[in-house]
């Protein structure tokens, strides 16, 4: 899979490849080392996972942008990639063209999930307790429900605007919401926030 992802990629003007790894520490070892503006990790991977990886390495290179190409498509790994700041989620059953369009995306500042792996997510979460959110998740809703912006909600819990975007994006899974506004009635109307 990584040869044949690497040709393909390798055949896109658009893009250089400039390293491949073949575990997770190396893949940290490389980030560091070559400092790429995209990095494309599985998510199960020999030595280190690849929330580990993005974790690790993303605490220091901000703008590094992290993308999770994987099989893997559990509630427990989109997660554990959301909050890590992955900037994208998609499943290595991608079209080439889609991945390459994802990927110009993804390099351009939007963050990119697969519509499949966010539905199944939502489905999951929703079969669960409807108030099952964590704590960080609920600092977050109050927080949302004070008019914060992401930036400023970063500032407050010590995590980078990147993680809180993403977190969001879960809790709009999470509740069927789709705007900040809605997820603050949400919180509201069911007790979750004062």
């Amino acid at each position: 899979m990584t040869e044949g992802l690497r040709l393909t990629i390798g055949r896109w003007e658009e893009f250089e490849v400039v390293g491949v790894a073949s575990d997770g520490a190396e893949a940290e070892e490389l980030c560091r080392k070559l400092k790429p503006d995209l990095v494309i990790l599985d998510m199960q991977m020999p030595k280190m996972s690849g929330p580990e990886v993005i974790s690790n390495v993303k605490s220091q290179m901000l703008e590094m942008r992290f993308v999770a190409l994987t099989t893997f498509d559990d509630e427990e790994t989109v997660r554990q990639a959301m909050e890590a700041g992955c900037n994208g989620f998609l499943l290595k059953v991608i079209e080439p063209d889609k991945l390459k369009a994802s990927l110009l995306s993804i390099l351009g500042g939007m963050n990119v999930y697969d519509k499949e792996v966010m539905e199944h997510l939502k489905q999951s979460l929703t079969r669960k307790a409807e108030a099952d959110f964590t704590q960080r998740e609920m600092e977050i809703l109050q927080f949302v429900c004070q008019g914060m912006t992401n930036a400023e909600i970063a500032s407050r819990l010590s995590l980078r605007p990147g993680t809180v975007k993403n977190m969001i994006s879960l809790l709009f899974s999470k509740t069927g919401c789709i705007s900040r506004a809605q997820l603050a009635r949400y919180a509201v109307e069911k007790h979750i926030v004062d």
